[in-house]
């Protein structure tokens, strides 16, 4: 009997997903919000170096909520969450919620670190598993632009109820589900190791991009290299190494040059482009407060951080989110009276 399995996030990463399990006899069901009447109409458009030119793709069932979703098609087996994490904006865990049955296992194919403490404890005992994915994939109204292969490793968060071999177990059966000639999908036996590794992109290009609004090909060609970028590289190897996590440093290059040949805009700037939150807390502000806790000095990031929440206030500012007055009040009457003053 086929997989039922929930898709929840239908960007770049998580339509390759879909295809990719649908691919291999699952029954997909996807939440689709702002693409939904695009794909009821047309399907997607995916372009992939995986799999081609595929034209008019749609998961096997669609929905617009999680809800919906399990009313319909479920109880699932898998609920696979490619959804940004932006806690300073919501709980993900809402989003998905409703399709969270007994013994349904969540994949957080997220970024970031820490992302899955908040799924214990709004679902404890469950099996949560890490899906940690190295490509390069867009969704623009519908069409997929996918220009690196898909390379996904799988782990699990050890929930401190199932033994490892039980959590291991469903990690291995969802690589099988995955895995197919053209990608790579993989056991992944020390999920912590690879957060911390895929940082030294994320935490580094993903930010940079976002605050200077370049794509990466351009922040290489403007000579971001030395002052901004490998610096800040060795700070993320700094935090990992902190919280018990060596990185060799040739790291530094193989990420640097993951992109070649490519104006690649990574999903942070994607989203800054198209007026969305940005995910700076679990790509950057979690791992700095580890290195805050275990007092690892990284000024670099440090500017970078705050420089993304002045960011994310503004995008927020602009989809009505939060609301100025007309006239700014002063608070301070004899402050601001020395400083028209010129004092």
């Amino acid at each position: 009997m086929a997989k039922k399995i929930l898709i929840v996030g239908m960007g770049g990463v998580g339509t390759v997903a879909a295809y990719t399990l649908q691919l291999g006899g699952a029954e997909v069901t996807s939440v689709i919000r702002s693409d939904y009447d695009i794909v009821i109409e047309k399907g997607y458009k995916i372009n992939s170096p995986d799999f081609g030119l595929i034209e008019g793709y749609r998961p096997s069932h669609i929905a617009k909520t999680a809800k919906e979703a399990n009313e319909k098609y479920g109880p699932f087996d898998y609920v696979v969450v490619t959804t940004k994490n932006i806690p300073d904006l919501n709980n993900v865990e809402d989003i998905y919620a409703d399709a969270v049955s007994q013994n349904t296992v969540i994949v957080l194919q997220q970024n970031g670190l820490g992302i899955e403490k908040a799924a214990f404890e709004r679902f404890p005992g469950h099996i949560v598993l890490s899906g940690v994915s190295m490509i390069s994939s867009a969704n623009y109204n519908g069409e997929i632009n996918q220009t690196g292969g898909d390379s996904l490793a799988v782990g699990y968060f050890d929930n401190g109820v199932n033994t490892p071999e039980e959590q291991l177990a469903k990690a291995e059966e969802f690589v099988a589900l995955y895995k197919k000639d053209q990608n790579q999908c993989f056991i992944d036996k020390d999920s912590k190791y690879t957060r911390w590794r895929k940082l030294v992109y994320n935490a580094v290009f993903n930010t940079i991009a976002t605050v200077t609004n370049l794509d990466v090909g351009r922040l290489e060609e403007f000579g971001a290299a030395d002052g901004l970028i490998f610096p800040a590289m060795d700070e993320v190897i700094a935090m990992a190494a902190s919280d018990g996590v060596t990185l060799d440093p040739s790291i530094k290059q193989l990420m640097y040059h993951s992109d070649d040949g490519d104006w690649y805009a990574p999903s942070m700037l994607v989203d800054l482009r198209k007026g969305n939150q940005i995910e700076c807390e679990v790509i950057l502000g979690n791992a700095l407060r580890i290195a805050k806790k275990n007092g690892v000095k990284t000024p670099i990031l440090d500017v970078i951080y705050e420089l993304l929440k002045l960011t994310q206030m503004s995008i927020k500012e602009k989809r009505g989110l939060i609301k100025l007055p007309e006239v700014r009040p002063i608070e301070d009457p004899e402050g601001a009276a020395a400083s028209r003053a010129g004092y």
